[in-house]
């Protein structure tokens, strides 16, 4: 990318008149900088290190010293703002997927191909998908679904999952760590990679609905070897109601409790299963016996 595009982009002030004209790669990372690199300078403190392993231009948000005179320094209002305008410029052309945060997050994990990249973290993520020229990019970030005309809604296709446990399915006989309650986003996935041709793992799990295992000291035991389980990763949002019918209906012959930070009292009632609402209790560390410990 031009320098003079670069600036145009970001709205930025070019505060030097550097001699190099344009750069090919684009991070925050200092570690990942190498010649002809777009350097954000998040933290400012790695400005040097950047300029020495061969950035070609330093992005900031306030007047900094020039190190080096030939290379660009840019000072913009906001790097989030930067980042998305630059994202844009160079995507216009890419076809952009668009679904919900559990098909996105399901994508992520299953994913086997460089050229997909999945937008959650919006700096690491959005850099990512600047660095690649084929690519794929999946999203259900609100704001990048406004950017962009260019995009297409992934679909569900049918598709045959057994119920294995509250916790696992089964796809084409291979057992996978995923609840059945997600079986629509599943097979968002699976057409996203199938329609594409692009390789995927059944080898995955989520953090949404994972089950933590505890003892009644609340120390973390192994998968199976307790009756009590906290289910973690439940947000209050869109998919709440249907995660909870989804467990009361096949946890309707054991105690389970809902509980948020508001109602952590329930934790201390006797229960088999707990579903945690935007929230974690702090487990404590299981000590290991010695070996003439009984």
């Amino acid at each position: 990318m031009k320098i003079e595009t670069l600036v145009n982009l970001t709205g930025g002030e070019l505060i030097n008149r550097p001699y190099i004209s344009e750069v090919v790669f684009f991070t925050h990372n200092v570690d990942e900088v190498n010649r002809g690199t777009c350097f954000f300078a998040i933290n400012k403190e790695d400005i040097k290190e950047a300029v020495k392993k061969g950035a070609y231009a330093i992005i900031t948000t306030e007047n900094v010293e020039i190190l080096d005179n030939e290379i660009a320094w840019i000072v913009v209002d906001d790097f989030k703002k930067a980042i998305l305008q630059i994202f844009k410029y160079e995507n216009l052309k890419t076809k952009i997927y668009i679904t919900d945060k559990i098909t996105s997050s399901i994508i992520k994990v299953m994913n086997l191909e460089k050229n997909v990249v999945v937008i959650e973290n919006e700096f690491d993520d959005m850099l990512k998908a600047l660095n690649l020229n084929d690519k794929y990019i999946v999203t259900s970030n609100s704001l990048i679904k406004e950017l962009f005309v260019n995009k297409e809604e992934i679909k569900s296709k049918n598709i045959m999952l057994i119920m294995k446990t509250l916790f696992k399915s089964e796809y084409k006989k291979t057992e996978i760590t995923l609840p059945f309650v997600y079986k629509e986003n599943f097979s968002k996935a699976l057409n996203f990679f199938e329609s594409n041709n692009l390789k995927y793992t059944l080898e995955f799990e989520i953090e949404r609905f994972k089950p933590v295992f505890i003892n009644t000291s609340f120390e973390e035991v192994e998968y199976g070897k307790s009756e009590k389980v906290l289910i973690s990763g439940l947000k209050n949002d869109e998919f709440l109601i249907d995660e909870l019918n989804y467990i009361i209906k096949y946890t309707k012959h054991a105690n389970t409790v809902i509980v948020d930070e508001k109602h952590t009292q329930y934790l201390k009632e006797k229960f088999n299963f707990a579903a945690l609402i935007d929230f974690m209790p702090k487990l404590r560390k299981r000590e290991e016996k010695g070996l003439f410990d009984d």
